[in-house]
């Protein structure tokens, strides 16, 4: 059976578009069992060590978006970031680990109702815990994952997750299918876990999680039913993402690395038995702002073509065809 990512496709206009102006279209989502919980672009940053900065979080919310607290370090220092936004009138998701109860309540008693389950694999009994315990407290809001099947999806979506990370070895600097033989094709993976959604009574919000690289594959993610898209590599390199400036023959760069061995060696000092995270550098990009105005502008040209005027439609509309 064949698997597919976002290479593997292109999307064809098949419907005729009245869309007059593109200034029109509304790209923004609303996020399940919410009022007033809504993000103005289909877009959240990756919990990673090397995006996740105040700063990220501060950009992503003046652009009515959410930014994201790392765990890749202490529990003080997560919960000084969350103060210092909250106290700021900003917000964020809060990721976690499944040890640590503890801290969530701390958080939870500061105002935070937003967290994220940041772990590698999330078909797996021992996230059950941390989840029923989050769901518990009243008003929570929880991303899971990461999962690449229907079996996977289902599984996080009977617990009451109510946005699930789809992809597992996809991201450029995962390497998890290299070193286990593990994953599926991004786009596989998301047509598998939208159609298993259909049989469900949660209807738990689909993200696509690894190889966004730009606009259109932001757009391609969308036109596989996914909800809303986790970037990583698209953040990396900004001025706002985490990591000093490296001059390196004449240019600036800054690190980027996955999110699972090389930051927990960096940050616990210990040599991780298995390794699924690369670690590079890549250019300076400048600021954040920049990415976000190219992919706003591709997705809005995309919705044109498609016919498209919100994301409902989009989905609706969207052809995808296999290359």
């Amino acid at each position: 059976m064949a698997s597919y990512n976002f290479d593997d496709i292109s999307l064809i206009p098949r419907k005729l578009s009245y869309v007059h102006s593109r200034k029109d279209i509304d790209l923004s989502i609303k996020l399940k069992n919410t009022k007033d919980l809504s993000l103005h672009l289909p877009i959240l940053p990756a919990p990673m060590d090397t995006i996740s900065s105040i700063a990220m979080c501060e950009a992503f919310f003046k652009n009515g978006m959410f930014g994201m607290i790392h765990r890749f370090q202490s529990v003080s220092k997560r919960l000084d970031d969350y103060r210092n936004l909250k106290d700021r009138g900003m917000d964020a998701f809060i990721s976690v680990g499944l040890e640590e109860k503890d801290f969530v309540k701390d958080t939870y008693k500061y105002g935070a109702r937003l967290y994220t389950l940041d772990v590698a694999n999330g078909f797996n009994r021992s996230v059950e815990p941390m989840i029923k315990f989050i769901k518990n407290l009243e008003d929570t809001y929880i991303i899971a994952g990461n999962v690449a099947s229907r079996e996977g999806f289902k599984y996080l979506s009977e617990l009451g997750v109510d946005m699930i990370r789809v992809g597992i070895g996809t991201g450029s600097m995962c390497t998890t299918s290299i070193m286990t033989g593990v994953g599926q094709g991004i786009v596989s993976a998301l047509l598998e876990c939208v159609e298993e959604r259909k049989t469900l009574s949660n209807k738990s919000l689909v993200i696509a999680d690894g190889g966004i690289t730009n606009a259109g594959d932001v757009a391609k993610a969308l036109a596989a039913g996914a909800d809303l898209v986790m970037v990583g590599r698209l953040l990396a390199g900004t001025k706002e993402a985490a990591g000093n400036i490296l001059k390196y023959n004449g240019k600036l760069y800054k690190p980027y690395r996955g999110s699972a061995s090389f930051a927990v060696q960096k940050h616990s000092g210990k040599n991780p038995y298995y390794v699924e995270g690369d670690e590079t550098i890549v250019e300076y990009k400048g600021s954040v702002q920049n990415i976000f105005d190219q992919l706003e502008a591709g997705l809005r040209s995309a919705f044109s073509y498609m016919a498209a005027v919100d994301c409902e439609s989009y989905r609706k509309n969207a052809v995808i065809s296999f290359n």
